[in-house]
Order: structure tokens, then sequence, then C-alpha cells
């Protein structure tokens, strides 16, 4: 349930591979109305974006389809965690150029952080991701979406975008790292367990 393409490509790439075909949620035509909720934490925000959903669901007799949401945002060190919970409006209002105006020039430490939740057409399944890295100080690249032009993910020891922003790598590498990918992961692991 969502109408940003990047989310639906991401969660496409995750869940696909164990058979599920990942559609966009729409009802005639049209991706529903939802009332995002100003909440303290993501973990809040995709709760009641969950339960908006079943809501739909029930409304058009789909209550057992599968349903995901999530939510995510980026949260900077220097600003206190700001955007956070807030990050889809501050982009809207200030884009990623705002946020480079606003940051402190010795930390540019910030974590992208991601609650997801999937109906399974009886549960709900939870899952959480954080990305560590770095703001940068000019925007790069014409991948993703959202923040990805100015953020750059912390190396794992067999991973490195060298450098690149998630703005500048194909989606098999951000996945690697993407806090995105981490959440809906422990829904697939929670998926798994209850199957077997």
């Amino acid at each position: 349930m969502t109408g940003n393409q990047g989310k639906l490509l991401e969660a496409k790439h995750a869940f696909s591979p164990f058979g599920f075909n990942v559609e966009q949620f729409l009802i005639d035509g049209k991706v529903p109305e939802i009332i995002e909720p100003q909440c303290e934490t993501l973990d809040d925000v995709a709760d009641a974006k969950i339960s908006q959903g079943l809501q739909l669901l029930k409304e058009i007799g789909k209550e057992k389809d599968a349903l995901l949401v999530e939510d995510s945002g980026l949260f900077i060190e220097s600003l206190g965690g700001f955007p956070g919970v807030y990050s889809a409006y501050v982009l809207d209002k200030i884009g990623c150029e705002g946020i480079l105006k606003i940051m402190d020039d010795v930390n540019r430490k910030a974590s992208f952080q991601a609650s997801a939740r999937f109906w399974d057409g009886t549960k709900v399944h939870k899952g959480n991701g954080i990305c560590p890295g770095n703001i940068i100080h000019s925007i790069r690249g014409e991948n993703g979406f959202g923040y990805d032009p100015i953020f750059v993910p912390l190396d794992y020891l067999e991973f490195s975008t060298d450098g690149l922003t998630f703005g500048e790598v194909k989606i098999d590498m951000k996945e690697n790292f993407s806090h995105r990918k981490k959440a809906l992961d422990d829904i697939l692991l929670s998926l798994k367990n209850v199957i077997m």
C-alpha cells in the first residue's frame, strides 16, 4: 500500500523470489487515501497504516488478501534525529537541498530506518531495519528516490558502495545495505517461521 514506485520496486525485489506476486494496492484504479499519522515513532506510523489498510480491505471484501505497508525515515544525528518520522513531509517542503543547508559540517552521521507490517490474511508480521551512514555535501545520482542522492551507507566487510550514494548505485547494490530490505527480510523470516 504505497504511491511510491521506488518502495514498490524494493518490495517486489524482496518478495517475488519467494513466490509472492507483489502489486500496488489500488481501489478503482487509484492508490487509496490514508491519513498519514503524526506519531513519535516509525512503529506507531506503520501500525496506524496497517490498521487503515485492513479496514480498506474489509470494505472491499478482500480481508483475506495479503497487505504490506512500510514507513521509513532519515534520522540525522546532529539534528537530534530530524527529519525522522517527518521525512516525507520535510522532503516535500525543503528537499535534499534544504537538508544540506541545515546540516552541521562536523557531524554528518545519519541512518535510514524502516518499520514494515505485513498482513498474511490472518496475522500481522512486523519487521524493522536500520542502515547507518553519512550525509554528503552535495546531491549525487539519479537512481533511488527521496534522500538517496545525499546518503552514503557505511561499508560492511563484504559490501561497499565505494563512497557512492544510494542515488548512484543500482537497486541490487542498495539492497545489500537497505533499511527497507532489512525490514522486509524480518517479515520474510517471520513468515518462514509460521509456515515451518
